[in-house]
């Protein structure tokens, strides 16, 4: 079972969707031409880990190894 801490926002905009969004921070350092995926509906692998900031504390972090778009249907 996964365990997953992040910030719950409610999602107030229509469409499908179950209201609710859990914000997870992303570390892209290992992907090259990151800047190219931004604001698209992407797909990610790698690893989910908690990294220790001196100014946040300790906050989720997903360590992506790959991102990929994801062509939506029409």
């Amino acid at each position: 079972m996964a365990y997953l801490e992040g910030q719950l926002r409610e999602v107030t905009e229509a469409g499908e969707h179950t209201g609710y969004i859990l914000e997870v921070e992303v570390d892209v350092s290992r992907v090259q031409d990151v800047e190219e995926l931004a604001n698209e509906q992407v797909a990610l692998t790698g690893d989910v880990e908690f990294v220790d900031y001196p100014e946040r504390g300790k906050i989720l972090v997903f360590r992506a190894t790959s991102v990929a778009t994801i062509d939506e249907a029409e």
